[in-house]
């Protein structure tokens, strides 16, 4: 890689072809332009996952072309070439991956046109093997965990219903770790590596910023559970993913879009397209709202120790990575504030290691989460009407005596019409989901009393 990339000089990203030999996955891709080829290549190591089990054809090649968002990005030339035969729908669901996923991207590095490119390449739709998904819905899922409280509920529901859910993480991180072990249940794990040319190419001028890491692990997901024998990929995204950031150009700008039912509708009917059974993939959680699953989490007080939501620890340099929350950011912020007036000022201080309402530099990032600041925060956090609702709780609920006297407390209270207002204006649309019934049962559980 030169000490310059001039992302202006790159005019195509090519999608050069996939192998898997010895239980890796490899992606190549190309950018090419006038100024020469920057080839790279993704590699995902599914050895521990799968064994010697080879993997579905049809679900390396999606993974392909998902993890391609990498590589273009660096330079979102105006063209994507892909090499290898593919169905017109899989090139559908490129473009779209792209127009939704890299919403945020395209906004803050001000490059309306990354979002629509032309994807093209030999068509030739691969045939369904077998033509007919014998894929059994019965057996137990693969869930997906991240450290946080919204896996957390996933899992602790389905163990209510006697499932035994098989846990899976991409890379290693302690949070994650901390919350399988909680489970007691068994789990696999891959590890997926971004070419450090790309790192590289970043530090030398490339475009960057946010991709939809949620749609990778999916597909990720999906070839473990298939390589298993398992059966559905049970995500544990909910309803608040659906909303956006901030509207621009006429597009809705959506940090979470890969966990919203969009991009779930999107994967599940590009499954379907490539002959299997698109219920091989759905969020549990999809109806709840982040209020929903913090009564939920209450009820979950082993995991009050090692669950983190703050991004830190999820650093893709282990050097970068801090073991605990930071105390700062918006993911740190909006748990605290669903923490605070169910769990109490003694827990949430000991959960977080300080108090949040204490810091005068929060004040900003709590306005813009409860609807009282500039836009929804480009993370994922839920709606403004659950944050107000929880504040509102900490200024007159039954716990509101235990945070009387706080700086922050006080700032708000002054603004107490204003919160009343946002909280006033709850999100009664009634999202879709695909959840199966037998699975939606198991969210029949709502918070320990008292």
């Amino acid at each position: 890689m030169t000490d310059v990339f001039d992302p202006a000089s790159f005019s195509v990203l090519t999608i050069d072809g996939y192998e898997f030999a010895d239980g890796v996955f490899t992606a190549r891709y190309t950018l090419r332009g006038s100024s020469g080829d920057a080839p790279f290549a993704e590699v995902v190591d599914f050895t521990t996952a799968l064994g010697d089990r080879r993997p579905d054809d049809r679900l390396l090649g999606l993974l392909a072309l998902t993890a391609s968002l990498s590589y273009y990005k660096a330079a979102a030339p105006p063209r994507i070439e892909i090499a290898f035969p593919t169905a017109e729908f899989e090139q559908q669901y490129l473009r779209e991956l792209i127009a939704g996923g890299l919403g945020e991207f395209a906004y803050r590095n001000s490059l309306p046109d990354a979002l629509t490119p032309h994807v093209s390449g030999p068509v030739g739709r691969r045939a369904p093997q077998p033509a007919v998904d014998d894929w059994d819905a019965r057996r137990e899922p693969l869930v997906p965990v991240g450290g946080g409280k919204d896996s957390v509920v996933s899992i602790e529901a389905l163990k209510r219903t006697g499932m035994r859910p098989m846990l899976f993480s991409v890379n290693e991180f302690d949070p994650i770790d901390r919350c399988i072990e909680v489970s007691g249940l068994d789990s696999v794990r891959v590890r997926r590596t971004i070419d450090r040319r790309l790192i590289e190419a970043n530090a030398a001028g490339a475009h960057n910023g946010h991709i939809p890491v949620t749609a990778i692990n999916s597909v990720i997901g999906l070839i473990v559970a298939d390589g298993n024998g398992l059966g559905p990929v049970v995500l544990s995204n909910e309803r608040s993913s659906n909303i956006g950031n901030v509207e621009w150009l006429g597009r809705d700008v959506n940090h979470q879009w890969s966990k919203s039912i969009h991009y779930e509708t999107l994967l599940r009917e590009t499954l379907r397209g490539l002959g299997f059974n698109p219920d091989r993939y759905f969020s549990l959680l999809r109806r709840l709202s982040e209020s929903e699953i913090a009564d939920r989490f209450r009820a979950c007080p082993d995991y009050f120790r090692v669950f983190i939501s703050c991004n830190r620890p999820f650093a893709l340099d282990k050097g970068r990575r801090g073991a605990t929350w930071c105390g700062h950011c918006p993911k740190c912020l909006f748990v605290w504030l669903l923490m605070a007036p169910r769990l109490g000022r003694p827990e949430v201080e000991a959960i977080f290691g300080r108090n949040l309402f204490e810091a005068a530099d929060n004040l900003a990032g709590f306005a813009d989460i409860v609807g009282l600041g500039v836009h929804k925060p480009f993370e994922c956090v839920g709606e403004y009407y659950e944050a107000a609702e929880s504040l509102l709780s900490v200024l007159e609920g039954e716990s509101a005596e235990q945070w009387r006297g706080l700086p922050l407390v006080e700032e708000f209270r002054t603004r107490r019409t204003e919160l009343g207002a946002v909280a006033a204006a709850p999100d009664d649309s009634d999202p879709a989901d695909y959840v199966p019934a037998e699975y939606a049962a198991s969210l029949d559980f709502a918070e320990l009393p008292g």
